[in-house]
């Protein structure tokens, strides 16, 4: 197996090299495309001109700030997730209405219960009957009498 070849210019540390690190989107370097490409850096720079100890330095923070941004966004969609099922689940035993997205028809049902699906939140008036949360346009209180009764 052949190594790749590499272009280096001592004069000012740039490299270039056939290993190519593939980014889905062309704006963002997710954690493994960066950890690859300080690897080969690394790998590859002039013995007698060294990556200077402040570029590395910048490099790991820059690294380690990616990965706590990655936590907390992981962090902050498992929160957003489980605050939105309870509010969802506010709704069960409530009165809703929605109006169908086929027909234009208004329908109003005791949610008796909610579900998250593919990223969405659903409210079920029964077995078969399902409505995107989302499209709630009122949500109705018990009365009294229905609840001493």
């Amino acid at each position: 197996m052949s190594a790749p070849s590499v272009n280096v210019d001592p004069t000012n540390n740039n490299y270039s090299s056939s290993n190519q690190v593939k980014r889905e989107d062309s704006n963002d370097l997710d954690r493994d495309a960066f950890f690859k490409l300080l690897t080969t850096q690394m790998t590859y720079q002039d013995p007698l001109n060294p990556m200077d100890n402040t570029q590395f330095i910048s490099q790991m923070a820059q690294f380690s700030s990616l990965e706590q941004m990655e936590n907390m966004n992981a962090n902050m969609t498992q929160f957003l997730r489980i605050q939105g099922l309870s509010e969802g689940a506010s709704l069960i035993g409530k009165t809703v209405e929605t109006i169908d997205p086929e027909t234009g028809e208004t329908i109003k049902g005791e949610v008796v219960k909610v579900t998250f699906e593919d990223g969405n939140m659903y409210a079920y008036f029964d077995e078969k009957t399902k409505v995107d949360v989302d499209g709630i346009t009122a949500i109705y209180e018990e009365k009294e009498e229905e609840k001493e009764g």
